[in-house]
């Protein structure tokens, strides 16, 4: 218990802090915004589309989990996908930013669609250059009546709208609309450019902007994913070479290679360990049982002639008694005649 005890405490003397100090630290760098309710002035600007995952499966056309489609069909339902907007945030404590590189917080892509992202922008922004209005005629993996199935999709960056053979919308087939309005309204001067999000300046609360409700629903997008979205030195720096961070005390990467190592080398050598004890005692048990065996028959023989010998002994001595008694009740009988 103790040597395990020492494994679980190795990573947290090595970063330091603790999960109580740093209540981040059990996810990713995608969930270490504060920045988000630290800055006088947030910005965003479009980027692209990009074909990526969804979170409201449901919504959006995707198989559902319990699916009784069959188990062949189970890729589809990890891999459902569809059109999302990537965009970049941009940040600053002081002034009012102008999307600069020095204010680049990071890339972030929706999660539930152009429709929603173009619903929650047109809501909490009154100069929006999209709203509901815009998206609510756009299908969501419908059947277009002559056997296909009709979705928003991805074409170069641009949203299209697209047509499938497969009811869930994964196969393409070709592309029906460009839906050239829509893209223009994307990449007008102010959503393409630098859109403001948030402003101190304007007396606006950071808990109920348009950034307070955008970023938060979008996930990390880095540019392994699309040529979209930009990877930040912060985290290319600091975590996306490793995966998760313990806390936001970031060490070198060498020590979080040596932590790696060292984890996997003991891992490794209790597994080692494990499965020499099992063939040890396997193959001791199997001694100890030919052992026996080879002892007990060598002493077979001998235990059947003492046994025959014993049991000859003591019928020859039953034959003695008996034929003694009799001898003495013909001489009682003669007596007593």
């Amino acid at each position: 218990m103790l040597f395990i005890a020492l494994l679980i405490q190795l990573p947290k003397q090595i970063f330091g802090g603790n999960d109580d100090e740093n209540p981040y630290a059990m996810f990713g760098l995608s969930m270490q915004r504060d920045w988000l309710y630290e800055s006088n002035s947030i910005a965003i600007k479009y980027e692209g589309c990009v074909w990526s995952y969804v979170d409201d499966r449901e919504n959006m056309g995707c198989m559902d989990d319990e699916s009784e489609d069959g188990t062949s069909y189970w890729y589809m339902m990890a891999n459902c996908k569809r059109a999302q907007v990537a965009y970049s945030v941009y940040a600053t404590s002081s002034g009012t930013t102008s999307c600069a590189s020095k204010d680049f917080k990071e890339s972030l892509i929706s999660k539930s669609g152009v429709a929603e992202f173009a619903t929650t922008m047109g809501y909490y922004s009154y100069n929006s250059p999209i709203s509901e209005d815009d998206v609510g005629d756009l299908p969501v993996c419908e059947e277009d009546g002559n056997g296909y199935y009709m979705s928003v999709g991805c074409s170069e960056g641009a949203f299209t709208i697209d047509r499938f053979y497969d009811a869930y919308c994964l196969q393409r087939y070709d592309t029906y609309d460009y839906l050239t309005n829509f893209n223009a309204a994307m990449k007008s001067n102010s959503l393409n450019k630098c859109y403001s999000a948030y402003s101190s300046s304007n007396d606006e609360s950071p808990y109920s902007s348009l950034s307070a409700y955008l970023i938060p629903e979008s996930g990390g997008c880095s540019a392994t994913e699309s040529s979209f979205c930009t990877t930040s030195s912060f985290v290319s720096n600091a975590g996306s070479s490793n995966g998760f961070q313990r806390s936001n005390n970031y060490k070198s990467n060498e020590m979080m290679s040596f932590t790696n190592k060292l984890k996997y080398g003991l891992g490794g050598s209790m597994l080692v360990g494990s499965v020499i004890m099992f063939f040890g005692i396997l193959f001791t048990n199997r001694r100890k049982r030919r052992a026996l065996m080879h002892r007990k028959f060598r002493a077979g023989p001998s235990s059947r002639a003492k046994s025959k010998k014993s049991a000859r002994t003591s019928t020859s001595k039953r034959k003695k008694r008996g034929g003694s008694g009799s001898v003495v009740k013909g001489n009682s009988s003669g007596v007593l005649a």
